[in-house]
């Protein structure tokens, strides 16, 4: 933690924030509004929920399966009757060593009685009342949180809970307080739940297909660091395509990936037989902290910024790559080694167009894209024993026919999930950004200040917001309201309570010490034509 009795070091910090967001987030928006069509589109998530398998089994885990979080599981909402202080309901599918008696039960779900937790749940909550603009965007075949239409006082858990119509959110919950009353168990959190693809995990490198859904696997052993572990047989089920006929993964030769030979972190269930099924995918070489390219000094980071972070892009389907930007290291060692165990970063994601065969709409040939803010955590995994990044993206995401739900989100599902996450068709590029006067915390004489705390937190009220529209039912995409628009937008209301403390002075800017990884992902899974 660093120590300042001053503030206008603090004004740097904030600002500094503020300048890594307005150059990283140039974009383009056009918006097109359509008509809605008659008779009404089905959603991608429609088609999806033909094909999704989610029954609970409960895991036995070993040494080449582990939980995804000590807390996981599918949230519920109860019905209306039911309904009290954005209490929800959890069925637990993973739970800690010493509550293991409530796993498959079905528990409550609530925030904390702290004042923090409070006047956030007070900041995210809205009545719900649908609109014209929803009711046409619904006809569209985008997917809208139907059960919450009409109901009062609709707080961040339960939009979360049904988002969906089918109570089919699964997420991991930290640090949740267990408490028994009158023989029901209640877990209280003071953070949002984290949203998740699986219940376990593993990582393997995929040896060969067996069929059509079936694959021999190799489990990576930590201590030779090689994938000669045991072998065991996996299902990767083949998702099935959108309304547009555009499938987001296929496990059509995968073995054959580039990315297979340093091997896969595989999220997934067990099945009644106990096989294990992949729900989502994430490639270990990118989510190392093992940069494959360095590169040293502040002209050569913005010339790879501004120029070669998104050159070429249709000649790299099917690839991914990592570099460390350093403009003060003098040396490639040194550079990675500035990164450590339980580092804290800020994360800016942005996707690109789908192209191939059946792309995209391009108005003047622009895309809309994507933009979101996030968090990773260096941490050490246990399967490898070695440093990765873990990242929750905070998506600021409109409502959309996949059923895709703003909010916190882990990255092996926002990317990898099979069936609807974004790894296996478009180009992706995740700046991490360690720049320790924005993501460490502040002592002012006593008075503790955590810039990366406060933007998660107004990111977190924003995302709340998304989900049920600001009560009417529906974020669409305008010129006025978008991702990029309001992801800076919960920057600048973490910037302002500064500026009214500052007497107006601005303090230069000095990002010369900043360090960026830039993870870069061209269709890893799918090769479009």
């Amino acid at each position: 933690m660093s120590k300042i009795k001053g503030g206008k070091r603090l004004f740097t910090i904030i600002t500094a924030v503020a300048a890594l967001a307005i150059a990283s987030g140039v974009t383009i928006f056009i918006y097109h509004k359509r008509e809605p069509s008659s008779p009404s589109k089905p959603t991608n998530y429609e088609i999806y929920s033909k094909n999704q398998y989610s029954s609970f089994n409960k895991s036995v885990l070993s040494s080449d399966y582990r939980a995804v979080g000590s807390w996981t599981g599918r949230l519920i909402l109860p019905p209306k009757e039911q309904r009290q202080n954005d209490r929800v309901l959890f069925e637990v599918r993973n739970a800690d060593v010493t509550h293991q008696n409530l796993v498959g039960k079905i528990v409550n779900l609530q925030w904390s009685k702290t004042q923090q937790s409070q006047e956030f749940v007070a900041a995210a909550t809205r009545d719900v009342r649908f609109t014209k603009e929803t009711e046409d965007s619904q006809k569209q075949g985008n997917l809208h949180p139907d059960r919450l239409n009409n109901l009062p006082k609709v707080g961040p858990l339960e939009s979360l809970a049904g988002a969906r119509p089918l109570d089919d959110v699964f997420v991991l919950l930290k640090d949740p307080v267990v408490s028994t009353q009158n023989d029901r168990t209640t877990l209280s959190i003071n953070q949002q739940p984290v949203q998740i693809s699986g219940d376990i995990y593993t990582l393997v490198t995929i040896v060969k297909a067996v069929g059509s859904d079936r694959f021999i696997v190799r489990h990576f052993n930590k201590i030779s660091k090689q994938f000669g572990g045991t072998q065991d047989i996996i299902r990767i089920p083949q998702v099935i395509a959108d309304r547009e006929g555009i499938s987001r993964s296929t496990n059509k030769e995968i073995q054959k990936s580039p990315l297979n030979n340093q091997g896969w972190y595989i999220y997934g269930i067990k099945d009644v037989s106990g096989t294990f099924v992949a729900q989502a995918i994430a490639p270990r070489a990118i989510l190392q902290v093992k940069p494959e390219e360095v590169r040293l000094g502040l002209k050569s980071g913005l010339t790879y910024i501004n120029r070669q972070n998104w050159q070429n892009t249709t000649a790299q389907k099917g690839t991914a790559k990592t570099v460390l930007l350093d403009p003060a290291a003098t040396a490639k060692n040194d550079a990675v080694s500035r990164w450590r165990e339980g580092d804290r970063t800020l994360v800016i994601h942005c996707f690109g167009g789908i192209g191939g065969k059946k792309p995209e709409p391009a108005l003047l040939g622009v895309v809309t894209g994507h933009f979101a803010y996030g968090i990773a955590t260096v941490f050490r995994e246990d399967l490898s024993n070695e440093l990765r990044f873990d990242i929750e993206y905070r998506q600021i995401y409109a409502h959309n026919p996949d059923g895709i739900v703003a909010g916190t989100q882990a990255w092996s599902s926002y990317m990898g999930d099979l069936q609807r996450g974004w790894l296996g068709v478009r180009p992706v590029s995740d700046a991490i950004v360690k720049f320790d006067a924005v993501t460490e915390d502040y002592d002012f004489d006593g008075i503790r200040l955590s810039p990366l705390a406060e933007f998660t937190k107004q990111l977190d009220i924003m995302t709340a917001r998304y989900r049920v529209g600001d009560g009417t039912g529906a974020a669409l995409v305008t010129p006025a309201t978008s991702c990029v628009q309001d992801a800076n937008q919960a920057l600048f209301l973490t910037l302002k309570p500064t500026f009214r403390t500052s007497n107006g002075s601005i303090v230069g800017l000095h990002l010369r010490k900043t360090k960026i990884y830039s993870f870069d992902t061209y269709s890893n899974l799918k090769k479009r034509n």
